[in-house]
Parts: C-alpha cells; structure tokens; sequence
C-alpha cells in the first residue's frame, strides 16, 4: 500500500475517495467521522486494538455495516491532540508503515483531519476486521488474532553443510530487508533452581563456532550462567517470517575481548555499566543518576575503564533450528544438530 498521496488530502470526501481506491470493489472503506466534535466535548474514537495499545480511547465495539463494509467513527479533536502532540512523525509513522518522512512535512494543519481519516481507513481496510476487532471490557481474546505466515519454501536443498554459515546467510537476507535490530535476540538461562527467565540482548559478534553477547556478570543471567551454563537464544525476524532457535554451552568471553568491545560503545553507555548494579533492587531512578554524574566528574578528560564485573559471553550451540513460515502453519523447520562428525540436518514436523 502506497501513502504517498496522503500530503495531497484536503478534504474528508477527498481522504473517502482515495482510500475506497486503494481498496477497491472488494474492500470498501466508509468514513464516517464528526467534523463538529470539541475538545471540551470530543467523543472517543472507536478504532481497533492496535490503536488502543498506542494510548488511544475506546468507544463500544465496531460491527460491520454490510459484507466487505466497516465503519470508523473518529472524534477529530482527540484523535488530532492525541496522534499530532509530541512528534507527530514518529506517531503517524508508527500508526501507517512506511509513511516517508518527507511527506509529513507537507501537511498543513488544515489538512490534519483528512490525514488522519485516511490513515485510519487505511490501516482499517490492510489489517482487516478480524484484527481490529476492540477487545472485551475485561478480557483480551485473542483466537481471532491471526496472520498467514506466506514465506517462500525452504528445504534441504537450500542450507549449507555449515550452521553458522547458514546463519550469517539468512541474518545478512534480514539486515538487507531493513529489519529494526535484526541481532536483537531473546536469551533464556534458568537457575539452579530450574526456574527459567528471559530476556532480549543484543547479539554483537558471529564467530565460527559461537555467538557473542555482552552483560553485566551480576546480573540475574549472570548469575544462573554461573550456576547453569546453558541458555538458549530465539532470533525472530516477522518481516521475512523466520526464526532461528539456538541452544548450547555458555563460557565467559577473554577480558581482552570485553574491552575492546566495552570501548567501542558510546561514552553514556559505558558509565551507564558503571552506575547500573544490573538486575538489584534500587530505591529510584535518583540513584542512577546520580551516580552516573559522580562517574562524570571521576573520568572527566579520562578513558573509561571497563568495570571489574562487565564482560561477555559466547554460546556455543549444539543446535540450530531455522523456521520458515508458511502457509496453513505447515511451516518449515530444518534442525542442525552438532555431533563427532560434524553437523547433521533434520526435519521437524511444524
């Protein structure tokens, strides 16, 4: 769906007209909105549950108007307050994808109205209903949520002998598709106890037989990889309807290794791993701060050290799975997993 056309609405007819062309005849959008509303008198608006996690308010529940037809009834004066104050970029591009930039500096505040109906319709009409249904007063149902995975095949044929090699080929395909952090990943220790907890951090480094993330070793991860060794990562890219699920033995990185990357990070952050005991209870956010301007002055014109108990870890898998989505959830899943002779490639069913 293109929005480029958005910066040339001037009137709510105009926004009804060029969202019912984007649909088209089996997907018709109807507009209906209250240009009269006041901001002193302004009436919710009834959108789906994705507007309402971003902070908007809710009216009854939306009910088709006829077969392919919906309705949106937005209360303009909130709707513009709540969507335009703050940074109105980053607001409307994170209600409508792919919104470009330049575009939003070309409406003018009388077009604001037509913009907004024609986002909302437009977001209305490419999610659809079962989507956008608001969910109940107390409840949040969820067994209409739904997205058909429509991934390309993905067998045996197309997987080096190599996992890693496998796996810097498929995250180099999602880094060239602009996915936002593609190395943000989702790392599970669990205690002595057996109680397993997780997280997501950032992968840093790829090397021939490991994966590579950096942490404070106080933190709770820190402390169940000193008590359990193992941990598992889950990488999910939705843009390209994959996953890659890791598991394997943990160890501590060289501190050589910890420096150079600490001193690659920004000066913020490095005395942010000073002033945070990661994962310890604190009183407030007062005491973060303030510890971070005592650091300030102490390495003022200085080298930031790297602390005594920050450092990094390296995953050595023992297996790899690579998931490609597809559609009716018969989704392909290739598992590699490490043994004498090298890595063997399995099928699981999805």
């Amino acid at each position: 769906m293109h929005l480029a056309k958005l910066g040339q609405v001037k009137r709510q007819e105009d926004a009804a007209e060029w969202i019912e062309a984007a649909g088209g005849r089996d997907a018709i959008v109807a507009i209906n909105t209250s240009f009269a509303a006041r901001k002193s008198r302004a009436r919710p608006l009834r959108l789906s549950a994705d507007l309402l996690a971003r902070g908007f308010r809710r009216g009854e529940k939306m009910k088709a108007k006829g077969n392919g037809r919906y309705q949106i009834e937005v209360g303009l004066a909130a709707a513009v307050a709540q969507l335009f104050q703050g940074k109105p970029a980053a607001r409307l591009r994170g209600l409508v994808p792919r919104l470009p930039a330049a575009e939003l500096s070309k409406i003018l505040p009388d077009q604001i109205g037509a913009v907004l109906c024609a986002c909302l319709a437009a977001h209305w009409w490419f999610w659809g209903k079962a989507r956008n249904d608001a969910p109940e007063d107390s409840e949040l149902k969820l067994a209409g949520t739904r997205e058909e995975y429509k991934g390309e095949p993905f067998d045996e044929s197309h997987l080096d002998a190599d996992a890693m090699v496998q796996f810097r080929k498929w995250f180099a395909e999602a880094r060239a598709v602009a996915i936002h952090e593609p190395n943000a990943m989702t790392l599970a220790t669990a205690g002595e106890d057996g109680q397993p907890s997780a997280r997501v951090v950032l992968l840093k480094e790829v090397r021939e037989d490991s994966f590579v993330f950096y942490t404070n070793y106080g933190s709770r991860k820190g402390r169940e990889l000193a008590g359990n060794p193992r941990a598992a990562l889950v990488f999910f890219w939705p843009e390209v309807r994959r996953q890659v699920r890791v598991t394997g033995r943990v160890r501590k990185t060289k501190r050589a290794d910890a420096e150079r990357y600490f001193n690659t990070r920004p000066r913020g952050a490095q005395l942010g791993a000073w002033a945070s005991r990661q994962s310890l209870v604190i009183a407030d956010r007062g005491v973060l701060e303030e510890g971070v301007r005592r650091l300030e002055a102490k390495y003022a014109g200085k080298t930031i050290p790297l602390p005594p108990g920050w450092g990094g870890y390296r995953l050595y898998p023992d297996s790899i799975e690579f998931w490609q989505g597809r559609l009716n959830r018969l989704h392909d899943r290739l598992r590699y997993v490490k043994g004498r002779g090298g890595w063997k490639i399995e099928r699981l069913a999805p």
